[in-house]
């Protein structure tokens, strides 16, 4: 199928940001694709690509030029990802985001959603095994319209940096919808990511 003019501009910006993404660590794609329309002197809206756009554009990108390292950075990542939610068993650890989805940088954070009745069960889980957390909040979307603050507790492994979002445990069933795709988020259970691990 030939593509239109806009088509072509939107092509451009997407990959534009996905440049961005993968080589300066933005983790915010509406950031992204707004400085890569300002860098291309795109000022039209309109012609903004989706997220969607923006993580395939991503996904060819780090395939053409980082592929040996990039499959070593997830592979990393997830090493640590599966040592974390080890630990954290009891409170049903999800694996999310772009370690999960496999565009993660040496930059990214690796992000895990955990579940408690509580976030002080998995603060006080936290202290009696010595890991020190800084407690923040993360806004996610659980209902099409509808955001929610949750409590998160971050901390570094080595040198990569772990945010556990902890939610009720009704969201075990309701995944949260991701800010890529609108769609309820991919999660991935410890036992999805040994798989993972053991087909990379």
């Amino acid at each position: 199928m030939r593509l239109t003019a806009d088509d072509r501009i939107r092509k451009n910006i997407a990959h534009e940001a996905a440049k961005l993404v993968a080589l300066e660590g933005f983790e915010d794609f509406l950031l992204a694709k707004k400085k890569a329309a300002q860098q291309l002197n795109i000022t039209n809206k309109r012609l903004l690509p989706s997220n969607s756009e923006i993580e395939i554009a991503l996904i060819e990108y780090q395939s053409l030029f980082h592929n040996d390292k990039q499959q070593q950075t997830i592979y990393e990542f997830r090493k640590i990802a599966c040592k974390t939610m080890l630990l954290l068993e009891e409170f049903n650890p999800r694996l999310v985001g772009s370690v999960l989805t496999g565009t993660a940088n040496e930059n990214s954070e690796l992000i895990i959603h955990v579940f408690s009745e509580t976030p002080e069960f998995v603060s006080l889980f936290l202290e009696n095994n010595g890991i020190p957390v800084t407690i923040c909040e993360r806004r996610l979307k659980v209902e099409k319209k509808n955001h929610t603050y949750f409590t998160a507790f971050k901390f570094i492994a080595g040198n990569i940096n772990i945010a556990l979002i902890i939610l009720p445990p009704v969201f075990l069933k309701n995944a949260p919808f991701d800010p890529i795709t609108q769609r309820p988020m991919k999660r991935a259970s410890l036992r999805d990511l040994k798989k993972l691990l053991d087909d990379q």
